[in-house]
């Protein structure tokens, strides 16, 4: 009897002692998981903290670098103003004025843009000229001011002077897709399903130049296959043209299918973009195509904007 009862002692400490343990385990679980959250608090408000602290930096060195670069500067002032394109459309004019930090009476200053120079005048401590800007200047060019005096010729660019594509502000613009729907390849057969997109858009509200003429072409390895005006198909919808382009084209793997729109605009400059491309491998890898690029020609079928590259496999 008094084994049984030590025995029945030692089950019930044991049991005691688990439900301690349990109890703690569960209030240490607690704790933890209270200081998680409380660290996951600390570490987002931590996060926002850095993210300040970074755009602070940021606009700190943003602001040294400014005062370096007025500091540098040859002139102390500049101005500008963009007038009128030419009758051909084809440049649009500049008028420039610039206060050098130093004058003397030998100075001759004169300004590049695009390969195209142009002496600036003196009036008192401004020098003042105009010069003719090509529509097309690329981005990242900026007008190259040269100061010429007896002790040699300094030169700077004019970086707060933007005359890169100057041609938005006239030209409509053009953007042609076709998507949301299916494409099938299967002996020798290429079958598409898709939503056919065309979109304009004028310069400005009142733009006089627009688009007189819409063609759909498609090629293969390079060689025209069709051509189809749809002029009147996206006239009639004014901005945005909607439709389904369903169409079978033989081809083979390696094989390069692309579908264009262009546009013709008042001036006669050609507007064209990829609509659609097909290229895929025996493996089935496929070129990664980027789309919505609008390239515009002169006349002549120069290239005067965009990048005719499709991929990488181009």
């Amino acid at each position: 009897m008094e084994e049984n009862k030590k025995q029945f002692n030692w089950k019930t400490f044991i049991i005691v002692l688990m439900a301690v343990l349990l109890a703690f385990s569960l209030y240490k679980i607690a704790t933890l998981s209270d200081e998680i959250d409380h660290l996951k608090s600390r570490n987002s408000n931590l996060t926002g903290d850095i993210q300040i602290l970074r755009e602070e930096i940021n606009s700190i060195y943003d602001n040294v670098d400014k005062q370096l670069k007025k500091q540098a500067s040859l002139i102390s002032g500049v101005d500008f103003s963009i007038g009128n394109p030419s009758e051909d459309m084809k440049t649009v004019e500049l008028s420039l004025t610039v206060v050098p930090k130093l004058i003397s009476d030998d100075m001759q200053i004169s300004v590049t843009v695009d390969g195209v120079t142009a002496p600036l005048e003196r009036n008192g401590n401004e020098f003042k000229g105009t010069i003719d800007v090509g529509l097309f200047v690329d981005y990242n060019q900026w007008p190259l001011l040269s100061i010429k005096t007896a002790d040699g010729t300094k030169t700077e660019y004019l970086e707060d002077v933007d005359v890169s594509y100057m041609f938005s502000r006239h030209l409509p613009s053009l953007y042609a897709d076709m998507s949301g729907g299916s494409g099938e390849f299967s002996d020798g057969t290429l079958s598409v399903d898709l939503g056919f997109t065309v979109e304009t858009k004028p310069a400005s509200q009142n733009a006089p130049i627009t688009f007189t003429s819409f063609t759909l072409i498609e090629e293969v390895n390079g060689k025209e296959i069709s051509r189809q005006d749809i002029t009147e198909e996206v006239r009639k919808s004014g901005e945005s043209y909607n439709t389904r382009y369903v169409k079978n084209f033989k081809v083979t793997y390696g094989d390069k299918l692309k579908v264009y729109v262009i546009a013709e605009d008042s001036l006669g400059y050609i507007h064209k973009t990829l609509a659609h491309y097909w290229l895929e491998r025996e493996d089935g890898s496929q070129a990664e195509t980027v789309f919505g690029g609008e390239m515009i020609y002169d006349k002549d079928g120069n290239l005067l904007y965009g990048d005719n590259s499709i991929s990488s496999w181009e």
